[in-house]
């Protein structure tokens, strides 16, 4: 039966369906049986067919078990520079990333001062070593002759006044035998009196300069000569620490490469300005083996080991879907680490200190370079990962 408003409908609109009856109702049991074609059948099996075996590989494949920890790129060894004496700096004689040798001059501080005193001492050394030469002849003078002039043939004129006092008494004696016979006068005789008591003088003279050329006096004379030429001496030799000292001190203005390596990093120091003692102006490093430091917090450092592997991924590198670096664990702090630097305050808490050998660098790493890196605590199947607990959870 016609509906009441086929009457409304346009003349270009049908009223009526050859595919059912009026009103667009037809009885399911009236509707013709519907057969899917074979390739439907298949297609449904096959992707159930796929679908079960994926997930079976899935559950059964290998999965890695790790924990994340931030950290930096650090080179394996390095040492800095310091300066050993306060001063001012004159010249920077090394740049960022030169190749440096251990003891290579770095930098250098004025040292006027120590050049001005390093002059003044060699004046006095080289007065010193005047006064010594002169003292040494003074020396070797009073060794020979160490009373005066006058007195250094004192013993053979000792010995030449005891003979003519001999012959003196010899001629007074005579003298007196011949005046008891009237042969020879008073005066002659006074006279020769006279003459030996000039001789015995003489001879007294001349002992007494001889016990003072061989007795205290002579002694005293050449220890003064050798006490003075010894403090000479001392003076010169202190001369010549001072000296010593002093070019000691002038090497410790320049600041010298600890190591070989490559220049790292370098203070921000220009020629005059103050450098104080034990202040670091270099940081020297071998380039070519750099490490990797990680930090982890103290509910994951139990399950870090050596061996274990390690992927990071270093922020310098822009390519985020570039290959990860790949590095092996090498050592694990005990204790928390003292000075973890370059991390956030969330990193930094309670950190403890993870060194990784880098073993594959896809690309190059910069030193000083923070990095998300993962160790790989176990691999194992997925289902054991999903359905067991963690490792090193009770």
């Amino acid at each position: 039966m016609a509906s009441t408003h086929d009457h409304d409908l346009p003349p270009s609109v049908r009223p009526h369906s050859p595919l059912c009856s009026d009103g667009y109702r037809n009885d399911s049991d009236k509707l013709p049986k519907v057969i899917p074609p074979r390739w439907m059948t298949s297609s449904l099996l096959l992707s159930l067919a796929i679908t079960i075996t994926l997930c079976a590989l899935t559950l059964i494949s290998p999965m890695d078990e790790f924990v994340s920890a931030p950290g930096e790129v650090r080179p394996a060894d390095y040492a800095f520079a310091f300066s050993r004496t306060t001063g001012i700096l004159e010249t920077v004689e090394a740049v960022d990333g030169q190749e440096v040798k251990r003891g290579q001059v770095l930098a250098r501080l004025d040292g006027f001062e120590i050049r001005k005193q390093i002059t003044q001492i060699d004046g006095e050394i080289a007065q010193a070593q005047a006064e010594l030469a002169m003292a040494e002849a003074t020396s070797r003078k009073v060794a020979a002759a160490p009373v005066p002039s006058e007195f250094l043939f004192s013993e053979v004129e000792m010995e030449r006044q005891k003979e003519i006092q001999t012959l003196q008494q010899d001629y007074l004696h005579k003298l007196s035998e011949l005046q008891k016979t009237g042969a020879a006068s008073g005066v002659e005789m006074l006279n020769v009196r006279l003459q030996l008591i000039a001789a015995d003088s003489l001879v007294k003279r001349n002992q007494q300069a001889y016990d003072l050329f061989k007795g205290d006096f002579g002694a005293a004379a050449q220890s003064e000569a050798r006490q003075r030429e010894n403090m000479i001496r001392a003076r010169l030799a202190t001369l010549q620490s001072k000296r010593e000292l002093a070019e000691l001190e002038f090497k410790r203005l320049d600041i010298i490469s600890p190591e070989n390596g490559v220049l790292l990093a370098t203070a921000r120091r220009f020629p005059g300005e103050k450098i104080e003692a034990g202040s670091a102006l270099f940081k020297v490093t071998d380039a070519a083996r750099p490490e990797l430091r990680l930090y982890a917090s103290e509910d994951r450092i139990n399950l870090i080991k050596v061996g274990q592997l390690v992927r990071f991924r270093a922020n310098n590198n822009p390519d985020r879907l570039a290959p990860l670096a790949t590095g092996r664990v090498t050592e694990v702090a005990r204790d928390r680490d003292m000075n973890a630097v370059g991390l956030t305050t969330e990193q930094s808490t309670s950190p403890y200190r993870v060194k990784v050998a880098i073993e594959k660098e896809p690309y190059p790493l910069a030193v000083g370079a923070t990095v998300e890196a993962e160790i790989v605590l176990e691999r194992r199947p997925f289902w054991r990962l999903l359905f067991m607990k963690p490792k090193g959870t009770s």
